[in-house]
């Protein structure tokens, strides 16, 4: 019995790799100065425009993807005979994946013999591309859906996400910081150290300057990177490719031939962490 693996947009992933690797993505929503438009693979998004009008004051109010949706997006698979297998948005980010998990409930009874296996990527963008890409990996080794499964499971202690960003408010917004750590980073111009807990964003640390803080996450990661099969080293920005550029380089000097993907950060997840933000995700050591 074959299964499908699925994810989102969330995932930060380009159209054409989806489709190149039969990973259907179900698209993420959002609202920008009161228009409605569905979240596009980051080769077809202008996200330039994008962060310019974030950093002008445009508003942005994401949708939540309702259990209708999700039963309309698995059902077609099960209907074939096939398992799915879903790698989705963090629960701690959104409450999307807990309408993905009342679907499958709700299928399962119409479709007894089928699985739906719901994977909760803890994190979002190009961290859960990680998973994505190895379980991509797993399935064309031939490994079961239960197979595939587990490992996903055991990648979570080692998935590193590290990121600044250009003001604290965006966070605030969205309820990932408090108000005081939010005006402090903006009043002082303190550029925070921040990484993903889970189902949360922590500080970790703080710089005065930009470059001290693009510095600090690549030390980031030269102390925390490991050799790994599905290891994928990637960089997502909110509008900042220079700064992005300028991280990868100083991870490129310590590992020489080092491929990273660069990305911008998807709407969805950019709306939250906001213009000037500089995230790295990546398999390493532990993760605290």
């Amino acid at each position: 019995m074959s299964y499908i693996l699925t994810t989102d947009t969330s995932a930060n992933l380009p159209k054409a790799y989806l489709d190149e690797h039969n990973v259907p993505a179900i698209p993420f929503s959002y609202f920008m100065d009161g228009e409605e438009h569905t979240c596009p693979g980051p080769d077809v998004f202008d996200g330039e425009s994008y962060y310019q009008r974030l950093s002008d004051g445009g508003e942005v109010k994401t949708t939540l993807i309702n259990s209708q949706q999700y039963t309309d997006f698995f059902e077609p698979f099960l209907k074939d005979g096939n398992d799915v297998l879903y790698v989705g948005m963090s629960s701690g980010i959104s409450s999307s994946l807990n309408m993905a998990t009342l679907a499958a409930r709700e299928l399962l009874e119409e479709y007894p013999d089928r699985k739906i296996v719901i994977f909760d990527a803890r994190t979002a963008s190009l961290g859960e591309a990680i998973y994505v890409r190895a379980a991509i990996r797993c399935r064309d080794e031939g490994m079961t859906l239960a197979a595939t499964a587990a490992h996903l499971m055991s990648l979570q202690p080692r998935v590193c996400s590290y990121l600044t960003v250009g003001d604290l408010m965006f966070l605030r917004r969205g309820g990932r910081v408090s108000n005081v750590a939010a005006i402090i980073g903006t009043v002082l111009g303190v550029q925070p150290l921040l990484r993903e807990d889970g189902a949360k964003i922590v500080g970790y640390g703080k710089t005065r300057g930009r470059k001290k803080a693009l510095r600090a996450l690549a030390d980031e990661f030269i102390n925390r990177y490991e050799e790994d099969p599905d290891q994928c080293v990637s960089i997502a920005h909110g509008g900042c490719a220079e700064d992005a550029e300028y991280v990868a380089s100083m991870m490129r000097e310590a590992y020489p031939g080092l491929e990273i993907d660069i990305q911008i950060y998807e709407p969805v997840t950019g709306s939250y962490v906001g213009p000037g933000t500089v995230a790295m995700f990546y398999i390493g050591k532990k993760n605290l």
